[in-house]
Protein backbone atom coordinates (compact mmCIF):
# COMPACT_ATOMS: atom_id res chain seq x y z
CA UNK A 1 0.00 0.00 0.00
CA UNK A 2 1.25 3.06 -1.20
CA UNK A 3 2.42 5.74 1.60
CA UNK A 4 0.97 9.32 1.08
CA UNK A 5 3.14 12.38 2.55
CA UNK A 6 3.01 15.62 2.32
CA UNK A 7 4.76 18.74 2.14
CA UNK A 8 3.30 21.25 3.81
CA UNK A 9 3.95 24.70 5.57
CA UNK A 10 0.66 27.59 5.26
CA UNK A 11 4.39 30.21 4.79
CA UNK A 12 4.91 30.20 1.32
CA UNK A 13 7.66 30.54 -0.95
CA UNK A 14 9.45 27.94 1.34
CA UNK A 15 10.27 25.81 -2.16
CA UNK A 16 7.69 23.14 -1.70
CA UNK A 17 7.28 22.43 -5.00
CA UNK A 18 10.90 22.61 -5.55
CA UNK A 19 11.44 20.05 -3.20
CA UNK A 20 8.38 17.52 -4.14
CA UNK A 21 9.75 17.70 -7.90
CA UNK A 22 13.56 16.87 -6.63
CA UNK A 23 12.45 14.62 -4.12
CA UNK A 24 10.09 12.66 -6.55
CA UNK A 25 12.85 11.95 -8.94
CA UNK A 26 15.58 11.20 -6.64
CA UNK A 27 12.67 8.68 -5.37
CA UNK A 28 11.77 7.14 -8.62
CA UNK A 29 15.61 7.16 -9.03
CA UNK A 30 16.40 5.10 -5.78
CA UNK A 31 13.44 2.07 -7.71
CA UNK A 32 10.40 3.56 -5.93
CA UNK A 33 7.42 4.26 -8.24
CA UNK A 34 6.09 7.79 -7.25
CA UNK A 35 3.34 9.75 -7.34
CA UNK A 36 3.21 13.73 -7.45
CA UNK A 37 -0.15 15.23 -6.56
CA UNK A 38 -0.17 18.73 -7.25
CA UNK A 39 -2.52 19.92 -4.91
CA UNK A 40 -2.07 23.74 -5.26
CA UNK A 41 -4.05 25.84 -7.54
CA UNK A 42 -1.53 27.86 -8.76
CA UNK A 43 -0.09 24.64 -10.38
CA UNK A 44 3.59 25.03 -9.99
CA UNK A 45 4.24 21.81 -9.91
CA UNK A 46 2.43 20.61 -13.48
CA UNK A 47 4.12 23.69 -14.96
CA UNK A 48 7.51 22.20 -13.86
CA UNK A 49 7.27 19.14 -14.36
CA UNK A 50 5.58 18.75 -17.26
CA UNK A 51 7.27 21.67 -19.09
CA UNK A 52 4.12 23.58 -19.25
CA UNK A 53 5.03 27.51 -20.01
CA UNK A 54 1.92 29.16 -19.51
CA UNK A 55 -1.80 28.86 -19.00
CA UNK A 56 -2.58 28.51 -22.58
CA UNK A 57 -0.07 25.21 -22.38
CA UNK A 58 -2.01 24.27 -19.06
CA UNK A 59 -5.28 24.83 -20.96
CA UNK A 60 -4.14 22.46 -23.95
CA UNK A 61 -2.89 20.13 -21.09
CA UNK A 62 -6.43 19.29 -19.83
CA UNK A 63 -8.03 19.12 -23.22
CA UNK A 64 -5.48 16.74 -24.76
CA UNK A 65 -5.18 14.72 -21.18
CA UNK A 66 -8.87 14.82 -20.61
CA UNK A 67 -9.77 13.85 -16.61
CA UNK A 68 -6.09 13.63 -15.38
CA UNK A 69 -6.22 16.78 -13.10
CA UNK A 70 -6.91 16.93 -9.62
CA UNK A 71 -10.06 18.77 -10.03
CA UNK A 72 -11.80 16.96 -12.63
CA UNK A 73 -11.29 13.49 -10.83
CA UNK A 74 -13.14 15.06 -8.12
CA UNK A 75 -15.56 17.20 -9.22
CA UNK A 76 -18.17 14.56 -9.46
CA UNK A 77 -18.09 13.40 -6.06
CA UNK A 78 -18.61 17.45 -5.18
CA UNK A 79 -21.35 17.59 -8.02
CA UNK A 80 -19.39 19.87 -9.73
CA UNK A 81 -19.41 17.48 -12.72
CA UNK A 82 -22.03 16.15 -14.81
CA UNK A 83 -19.89 13.14 -15.70
CA UNK A 84 -20.05 10.17 -13.28
CA UNK A 85 -17.14 9.05 -11.68
CA UNK A 86 -17.55 6.10 -13.11
CA UNK A 87 -18.57 6.91 -16.57
CA UNK A 88 -14.95 9.17 -16.93
CA UNK A 89 -12.63 8.20 -19.58
CA UNK A 90 -9.53 8.15 -17.86
CA UNK A 91 -10.87 7.24 -13.65
CA UNK A 92 -7.37 6.24 -12.62
CA UNK A 93 -5.07 7.92 -15.01
CA UNK A 94 -2.03 9.54 -13.89
CA UNK A 95 0.71 11.65 -16.43
CA UNK A 96 4.28 10.02 -16.91
CA UNK A 97 6.93 12.14 -16.60
CA UNK A 98 10.81 12.01 -18.34
CA UNK A 99 11.34 9.81 -15.34
CA UNK A 100 10.14 6.12 -15.94
CA UNK A 101 9.26 5.51 -12.48
CA UNK A 102 7.38 9.47 -11.86
CA UNK A 103 4.02 10.31 -12.59
CA UNK A 104 1.92 13.36 -11.72
CA UNK A 105 -1.47 13.98 -11.52
CA UNK A 106 -1.30 17.55 -12.19
CA UNK A 107 -3.34 20.81 -10.73
CA UNK A 108 -5.92 22.73 -11.99
CA UNK A 109 -6.88 26.18 -10.88
CA UNK A 110 -10.47 25.59 -10.07
CA UNK A 111 -9.62 23.40 -7.21
CA UNK A 112 -9.98 25.74 -4.69
CA UNK A 113 -13.77 25.92 -5.47
CA UNK A 114 -14.29 22.34 -3.55
CA UNK A 115 -13.43 24.54 -0.04
CA UNK A 116 -16.54 25.55 0.16
CA UNK A 117 -18.16 22.41 -0.09
CA UNK A 118 -15.59 20.69 2.43
CA UNK A 119 -15.83 23.78 4.73
CA UNK A 120 -19.47 22.82 5.15
CA UNK A 121 -18.63 19.20 5.24
CA UNK A 122 -16.91 19.80 8.18
CA UNK A 123 -19.22 21.47 10.06
CA UNK A 124 -22.91 20.25 8.96
CA UNK A 125 -22.35 16.22 8.60
CA UNK A 126 -23.55 15.66 11.58
CA UNK A 127 -26.92 17.30 10.31
CA UNK A 128 -26.47 16.61 6.81
CA UNK A 129 -24.94 13.17 6.94
CA UNK A 130 -24.20 12.85 2.97
CA UNK A 131 -21.87 15.64 3.44
CA UNK A 132 -19.59 13.32 5.29
CA UNK A 133 -17.76 11.97 1.85
CA UNK A 134 -16.74 15.35 1.12
CA UNK A 135 -13.84 14.94 3.84
CA UNK A 136 -12.88 11.66 2.51
CA UNK A 137 -12.88 12.59 -0.47
CA UNK A 138 -9.30 13.01 -1.57
CA UNK A 139 -8.10 10.26 0.54
CA UNK A 140 -10.58 7.81 -0.43
CA UNK A 141 -9.54 8.62 -4.43
CA UNK A 142 -5.75 8.88 -4.31
CA UNK A 143 -5.60 5.72 -1.94
CA UNK A 144 -7.54 4.02 -4.96
CA UNK A 145 -5.72 5.83 -7.75
CA UNK A 146 -2.62 5.06 -6.12
CA UNK A 147 -3.28 0.90 -5.80
CA UNK A 148 -4.23 0.44 -8.98
CA UNK A 149 -1.06 2.19 -10.65
CA UNK A 150 0.62 0.15 -8.03
CA UNK A 151 2.28 3.51 -6.72
CA UNK A 152 4.55 2.87 -3.94
CA UNK A 153 4.67 6.58 -2.47
CA UNK A 154 2.64 9.93 -3.01
CA UNK A 155 3.67 12.73 -2.56
CA UNK A 156 1.50 16.27 -2.13
CA UNK A 157 2.48 20.06 -2.81
CA UNK A 158 -0.21 21.71 -0.58
CA UNK A 159 -0.91 25.46 -1.09
CA UNK A 160 -0.06 27.73 1.60
CA UNK A 161 -2.81 28.17 3.42
CA UNK A 162 -5.08 26.40 6.66
CA UNK A 163 -8.05 25.97 4.12
CA UNK A 164 -10.23 22.95 4.70
CA UNK A 165 -8.98 21.47 1.91
CA UNK A 166 -5.45 21.59 2.84
CA UNK A 167 -7.30 20.02 6.34
CA UNK A 168 -8.32 17.22 4.51
CA UNK A 169 -5.31 16.39 2.55
CA UNK A 170 -3.28 16.88 5.42
CA UNK A 171 -5.74 14.33 7.59
CA UNK A 172 -5.38 12.11 4.14
CA UNK A 173 -1.57 11.71 4.44
CA UNK A 174 0.51 8.88 6.46
CA UNK A 175 3.10 11.45 7.11
CA UNK A 176 4.63 15.18 6.05
CA UNK A 177 7.28 16.85 5.88
CA UNK A 178 8.23 20.79 7.01
CA UNK A 179 9.88 23.09 4.51
CA UNK A 180 11.14 26.28 5.74
CA UNK A 181 13.41 29.15 5.23
CA UNK A 182 15.82 30.05 8.00
CA UNK A 183 14.36 33.60 8.49
CA UNK A 184 11.81 35.46 11.36
CA UNK A 185 8.76 34.40 9.35
CA UNK A 186 8.92 30.42 9.20
CA UNK A 187 9.97 31.35 12.86
CA UNK A 188 6.50 32.80 13.09
CA UNK A 189 5.16 30.05 10.88
CA UNK A 190 6.01 26.96 13.18
CA UNK A 191 4.99 28.58 16.91
CA UNK A 192 1.54 28.90 14.27
CA UNK A 193 1.57 25.43 13.34
CA UNK A 194 1.88 24.35 16.97
CA UNK A 195 -1.92 25.53 17.15
CA UNK A 196 -2.99 24.50 13.80
CA UNK A 197 -1.76 21.05 13.61
CA UNK A 198 -2.86 19.32 17.03
CA UNK A 199 -6.57 21.44 16.42
CA UNK A 200 -6.72 20.04 13.12
CA UNK A 201 -6.49 16.66 14.59
CA UNK A 202 -8.76 17.31 17.27
CA UNK A 203 -11.85 18.76 15.09
CA UNK A 204 -11.35 15.70 12.62
CA UNK A 205 -11.60 12.73 14.65
CA UNK A 206 -15.13 12.48 14.13
CA UNK A 207 -14.70 11.69 10.30
CA UNK A 208 -12.31 8.53 11.48
CA UNK A 209 -12.75 4.95 11.36
CA UNK A 210 -13.72 2.18 8.69
CA UNK A 211 -16.29 3.94 6.95
CA UNK A 212 -16.32 3.96 3.17
CA UNK A 213 -16.80 7.94 3.10
CA UNK A 214 -13.76 7.99 6.66
CA UNK A 215 -10.20 9.03 6.92
CA UNK A 216 -7.30 6.92 8.05
CA UNK A 217 -7.56 6.34 11.55
CA UNK A 218 -3.97 7.14 12.94
CA UNK A 219 -3.07 10.45 12.35
CA UNK A 220 -0.03 11.82 10.20
CA UNK A 221 3.11 11.41 11.20
CA UNK A 222 5.78 14.19 11.01
CA UNK A 223 8.95 12.75 9.43
CA UNK A 224 10.82 16.22 9.91
CA UNK A 225 11.78 19.65 8.87
CA UNK A 226 13.51 20.21 5.64
CA UNK A 227 15.71 24.07 5.52
CA UNK A 228 16.18 25.61 2.15
CA UNK A 229 17.27 29.10 0.38
CA UNK A 230 20.20 30.04 2.75
CA UNK A 231 24.26 30.91 1.74
CA UNK A 232 26.91 28.75 2.35
CA UNK A 233 30.31 29.63 2.40
CA UNK A 234 33.76 26.99 2.85
CA UNK A 235 35.47 26.54 5.96
CA UNK A 236 39.41 26.60 5.30
CA UNK A 237 40.98 23.98 6.95
CA UNK A 238 44.25 22.70 8.13
CA UNK A 239 46.75 20.72 5.36
CA UNK A 240 47.03 18.23 7.70
CA UNK A 241 43.38 17.66 7.52
CA UNK A 242 42.67 15.20 4.45
CA UNK A 243 38.70 15.36 4.75
CA UNK A 244 36.76 18.09 2.18
CA UNK A 245 36.59 21.61 3.31
CA UNK A 246 32.91 21.38 5.49
CA UNK A 247 30.48 24.18 3.58
CA UNK A 248 28.33 26.11 6.58
CA UNK A 249 25.48 28.70 6.69
CA UNK A 250 26.43 31.77 6.58
CA UNK A 251 25.70 33.42 10.47
CA UNK A 252 22.36 35.18 9.78
CA UNK A 253 21.10 31.96 8.24
CA UNK A 254 22.30 29.97 11.05
CA UNK A 255 21.03 32.21 13.73
CA UNK A 256 17.65 31.51 12.30
CA UNK A 257 17.99 28.04 12.02
CA UNK A 258 18.45 27.75 15.28
CA UNK A 259 15.84 29.75 16.39
CA UNK A 260 13.75 27.44 14.54
CA UNK A 261 15.27 24.08 15.74
CA UNK A 262 14.98 25.73 19.14
CA UNK A 263 10.63 26.44 19.12
CA UNK A 264 10.12 23.47 17.06
CA UNK A 265 11.69 20.97 20.04
CA UNK A 266 9.83 23.14 22.83
CA UNK A 267 6.80 23.88 21.14
CA UNK A 268 5.85 22.16 18.24
CA UNK A 269 7.19 18.57 18.88
CA UNK A 270 5.84 18.04 22.19
CA UNK A 271 2.49 18.93 20.54
CA UNK A 272 2.95 16.48 18.07
CA UNK A 273 4.15 14.10 20.18
CA UNK A 274 0.84 14.02 22.44
CA UNK A 275 -1.17 13.95 19.64
CA UNK A 276 0.98 11.09 17.55
CA UNK A 277 1.99 13.13 15.27
CA UNK A 278 5.12 12.76 14.97
CA UNK A 279 8.01 9.65 14.10
CA UNK A 280 10.31 8.58 17.05
CA UNK A 281 12.95 10.18 17.90
CA UNK A 282 15.29 6.77 17.77
CA UNK A 283 13.76 5.64 14.28
CA UNK A 284 14.64 9.84 13.07
CA UNK A 285 18.21 9.43 14.53
CA UNK A 286 18.61 6.08 13.09
CA UNK A 287 17.61 6.99 9.58
CA UNK A 288 19.04 11.03 9.17
CA UNK A 289 22.94 10.73 10.58
CA UNK A 290 23.90 14.20 10.35
CA UNK A 291 22.17 17.27 12.25
CA UNK A 292 19.80 17.06 15.11
CA UNK A 293 16.36 15.93 15.52
CA UNK A 294 13.99 16.55 13.63
CA UNK A 295 16.42 18.29 10.93
CA UNK A 296 15.40 16.20 7.60
CA UNK A 297 18.05 17.90 5.41
CA UNK A 298 19.67 21.43 4.70
CA UNK A 299 19.37 22.48 0.76
CA UNK A 300 21.52 25.71 0.21
CA UNK A 301 20.68 28.44 -2.38
CA UNK A 302 21.11 27.05 -5.86
CA UNK A 303 19.25 29.52 -7.25
CA UNK A 304 21.76 29.76 -10.64
CA UNK A 305 20.79 26.39 -11.16
CA UNK A 306 17.15 26.81 -10.91
CA UNK A 307 15.85 28.54 -13.74
CA UNK A 308 17.72 26.00 -15.68
CA UNK A 309 15.72 23.09 -14.04
CA UNK A 310 12.77 24.98 -14.55
CA UNK A 311 13.25 25.15 -18.36
CA UNK A 312 14.51 21.52 -19.20
CA UNK A 313 12.21 20.16 -16.42
CA UNK A 314 14.55 18.14 -14.90
CA UNK A 315 16.35 18.11 -11.43
CA UNK A 316 19.46 20.58 -10.67
CA UNK A 317 21.19 17.18 -9.69
CA UNK A 318 21.05 15.97 -13.55
CA UNK A 319 21.52 18.95 -15.19
CA UNK A 320 24.49 18.26 -17.47
CA UNK A 321 27.08 21.30 -18.88
CA UNK A 322 25.26 21.53 -22.23
CA UNK A 323 21.70 22.23 -20.44
CA UNK A 324 23.17 25.15 -19.34
CA UNK A 325 25.46 26.07 -21.80
CA UNK A 326 28.35 26.08 -19.31
CA UNK A 327 31.80 26.21 -20.19
CA UNK A 328 35.57 26.71 -19.21
CA UNK A 329 36.08 27.66 -15.31
CA UNK A 330 31.98 28.37 -14.77
CA UNK A 331 31.70 24.67 -15.20
CA UNK A 332 34.54 23.76 -13.11
CA UNK A 333 37.80 24.82 -11.76
CA UNK A 334 40.44 24.05 -9.38
CA UNK A 335 42.16 26.07 -6.92
CA UNK A 336 44.43 25.18 -4.26
CA UNK A 337 43.69 21.14 -5.21
CA UNK A 338 39.72 21.57 -4.54
CA UNK A 339 37.05 21.63 -7.28
CA UNK A 340 34.46 24.81 -7.74
CA UNK A 341 31.58 25.74 -9.70
CA UNK A 342 28.68 24.86 -11.23
CA UNK A 343 29.44 21.04 -11.45
CA UNK A 344 30.24 20.89 -7.84
CA UNK A 345 27.40 22.37 -7.23
CA UNK A 346 25.38 19.99 -8.87
CA UNK A 347 27.06 17.14 -7.04
CA UNK A 348 26.56 18.90 -4.32
CA UNK A 349 22.48 18.59 -4.71
CA UNK A 350 22.95 15.14 -5.73
CA UNK A 351 24.46 14.29 -2.51
CA UNK A 352 21.99 15.63 -0.36
CA UNK A 353 18.68 14.44 -2.30
CA UNK A 354 19.90 10.95 -2.16
CA UNK A 355 20.25 11.14 1.62
CA UNK A 356 17.21 12.41 2.21
CA UNK A 357 15.10 10.25 -0.12
CA UNK A 358 17.22 7.36 1.77
CA UNK A 359 16.65 8.75 5.12
CA UNK A 360 12.79 9.05 4.30
CA UNK A 361 12.49 5.55 2.86
CA UNK A 362 14.03 3.94 5.87
CA UNK A 363 11.90 6.51 8.52
CA UNK A 364 8.27 5.05 6.20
Amino acid sequence: MAKIISLFNHKGGVSKTTTVFHLGWKLASQGRKVLMIDADPQCNLTGLTLGLEDYDSLLNFYNDEENTDIFSSLAPIFELDATETADKKNPNSITPTANENLFILAGNIRFSELDIQIATALTSSSTIPILRKFVGSFNNFVRKIADHNNIDIVLVDMSPSVSSTNHCIFMSSDYFIIPVSPDFYCYQAIDSLSNVLPKWAIDIERFKGTGEDDLPENNPKMLGFITQNYRIYTVNKSDEDETDSPKKMSKVYQDWLDKINDILNSKLVPELQEKDMIVDEELFKSSVTHGDPYHLAGIQNFSGLIPVSQETSKPIYELTETDGNWSGARWKHEKNGKEYGIKVNIEDANKVYSSLAEAITKMI
